[in-house]
């Protein structure tokens, strides 16, 4: 159901949801608090993005308390996502999956998680870094990594884990930030890093 349902594309968004789709991302954001958005990456917008990280410089950012991650320093590639997630299409999709109110921008990040370098990302719910409506995250990886996942719960029910495996280079996922939400990053292990761009929907 949430195939393709919007693309990223050198000249712009393209929203390929009706409103049945919208509806039932919208039910599968309320149930499982994230949505999938597969090949959210045209190819071609890929590659370019990729080659721009490949001649980027990444180092270590701590969260205190939180994460420790390699991040990439200011760029073309952040730069180029930067734009596709703040275009007016992106926001209005948002908004009628998440039911929100008005978006005002998108804040991000291109980061790594290396398995050859300490990483981790602890339980925490983002609701204190200002008025975060909802959370992205964009798989720009070029090879298949191992780990590396998505979980999301309930406070009140620590035990009821949900994954989202967001593995498909290109591939991303919407997910809820609630004070009753907590979400976290599972290290990466193996041969390949897991690189992705995250970040958050801001209030206007």
């Amino acid at each position: 159901m949430d195939d393709a349902v919007v693309v990223a594309t050198r000249r712009g968004i393209v929203v390929h949801a009706d409103d049945a789709s919208i509806e039932a991302l919208r039910d599968t954001l309320a149930r499982r608090f994230a949505v999938r958005f597969r090949r959210f990456l045209d190819a071609d917008l890929l590659a370019r993005i990729q080659d721009a990280i490949d001649c980027g410089t990444f180092a270590i950012r701590e969260d205190e308390g939180i994460a420790v991650e390699l991040c990439l320093a200011p760029s073309r590639a952040l730069d180029i996502l930067m734009f596709v997630m703040n275009s007016p299409q992106m926001f209005g999709v948002v908004r009628a999956i998440t039911g929100c109110g008005a978006i005002e921008a998108f804040a991000g990040r291109i980061y790594r998680f290396d398995p050859n370098v300490p990483h981790h990302d602890s339980w925490h719910d983002d609701t204190s870094g200002g008025p975060r409506l909802a959370g992205f995250s964009l798989n720009l990886s070029r090879e298949p990594y191992r780990g590396g996942t998505f979980q999301i719960r309930e406070k009140a029910r620590p035990d009821d884990v949900i994954e989202v495996d967001n593995s498909g280079a290109g591939d991303a996922f919407l997910f809820r930030i609630a004070p009753e939400l907590q979400h976290r990053v599972l290290p990466v292990d193996g041969a390949h890093a897991k690189t992705a761009f995250a970040g958050w929907f801001l209030a206007k």
